[in-house]
């Protein structure tokens, strides 16, 4: 078995866990015009979808994963684990902005475009969660300004 028809069933288990806890989700009263069942079961059905792309397509074995892949996925794992550690603390604005610039770095942006990304990501998705969709993010140290 080829490491994307594993990855695809490694997905795919992945999804079927997100749906099973995501259906579990339902709340005591009505705040959100979606509810908190929405989220999770379109993130398990996209990771579904992309699951069964791998298992049917396969391709060929992957290379060996160098030192800086290891280093840059490590450094993408630490960053997420203290973006979910703060994020209430902070808000969402502030500790997205800072997390996807950091991500932005990870990646090889300089440092204009990670806090141009990361300004434009954290206020621009606050703003469509917020006012779009009426789904309720912590402000954080920003609660009188938005």
């Amino acid at each position: 078995m080829s490491s994307n028809r594993t990855l695809g069933a490694v997905a795919l288990l992945m999804a079927g866990i997100l749906a099973v806890f995501g259906w579990g989700l339902v709340a005591p009263f009505a705040y959100e015009p979606v509810g908190p069942r929405a989220f999770p079961m379109l993130t398990a059905a996209l990771i579904a979808f992309c699951g069964v792309m791998l298992v049917i397509r396969g391709g060929t074995d992957a290379d060996a994963v160098s030192g800086r892949t290891m280093t840059g996925i490590l450094m993408l794992s630490v960053t997420l684990l203290v973006y979910a550690v703060v994020f209430e603390r902070l808000g969402y604005v502030p500790s997205t902005f800072v997390m996807a610039g950091a991500v932005a770095l990870i990646f090889g942006a300089s440092l204009i475009q990670a806090i141009v990304s990361g300004a434009v990501l954290s206020v621009g998705s606050y703003l469509l969660f917020d006012h779009g969709l009426d789904v309720v993010l912590p402000t954080g140290i920003m609660g009188g300004l938005i």
